[in-house]
């Protein structure tokens, strides 16, 4: 693989070589999770981020109320409340983690496709 990516470089010019560095340099974690931000899905993301504060501060109180409980149906109803907003905050997690992973599977695509146009008019 070493000799293709050898290959590619030798026939980019120095702008197309530049992006090309730039899709293939590794993200960090945070620059996983700006990118799920700066995406289409950015809105959305945002809004996962405020009603999982919410769930948050939902499972604390719920948390709080069944730590209090004075009868066995409280502490049943107080726990399911606080296990029930757990779930729903793990859950919008899930979903903004399978976003950090489709937003690092289309920066490969369009690596290689970048790599397939810039070899394709290499060998015309």
């Amino acid at each position: 693989m070493s000799k293709l990516d050898d290959a590619i470089r030798e026939a980019l010019s120095s702008d197309e070589a530049e992006q090309l560095e730039k899709l293939a340099a590794p993200q960090g974690l945070f620059g996983q999770i700006t990118s799920v931000f700066q995406s289409n899905m950015g809105g959305w993301a945002w809004y996962g981020i405020f009603i999982q504060v919410i769930a948050l501060g939902l499972a604390f109180w719920t948390g709080w109320n069944f730590y209090f409980a004075e009868t066995g149906r409280e502490m049943a109803l107080w726990g399911f409340g606080c296990g029930l907003s757990i779930m729903f905050q793990s859950f919008i997690k899930i979903w903004f983690l399978s976003q950090m992973d489709k937003q690092e599977i289309l920066r490969e695509i369009k690596r290689l496709e970048l790599q397939v146009a810039l070899l394709a008019r290499q060998t015309s």
